[in-house]
């Protein structure tokens, strides 16, 4: 496998996991009733959409083609799971806790990636901005999390 394929696949993979993390949050946004959370889901599923088109862009300048489908990771699978379980529970605490796996899932996915040798400026830039984006989302998790405690 050339090493411009193996880039490719591993940014369709983060792109797929983007596209699922998007319809967490939009699924969210319509079963949760605290407004708060309505807003919180709402702009991070735009904030995932724009990620997607971003990453459909540089899949493309490397001349991949950009996946709708593809097979999730595990442990992403077993957030989206505990978190899709919660949402018709409606437990705040537990909510957060699993919007915190999420991201904590989705930013280790970035590093895996932004870890590979001779990425392209421009990608490395799209991935640092969009992980330094939901990192920053988590804290605002944390302290959250801790003023409710």
């Amino acid at each position: 496998m050339k090493y411009s394929e193996k880039i490719i696949e591993k940014l369709n993979d983060l792109l797929i996991m983007n596209y699922e993390v998007e319809k967490i949050y939009l699924e969210a946004l319509k079963n949760v009733t605290d407004n708060t959370l309505k807003t919180f889901f709402r702009e991070r599923g735009l904030e995932r959409y724009e990620f997607s088109i971003e990453l459909k862009n540089e899949i493309k300048i490397l001349d991949g083609n950009p996946e709708q489908l593809g097979e999730l990771s595990k442990d992403f699978y077993k957030v989206k799971m505990n978190f899709r379980n919660l949402i018709f529970l409606e437990n705040q605490n537990d909510l957060l806790d699993e919007v915190f796996s999420l991201k904590k899932v989705s930013i280790d996915k970035y590093n895996q990636l932004l870890m590979e040798p001779n990425l392209p400026l421009q990608l490395c830039r799209i991935l640092i901005k969009q992980r330094d984006s939901i990192q920053a989302t988590m804290r605002v998790l944390k302290r959250e999390s801790a003023f409710v405690a």
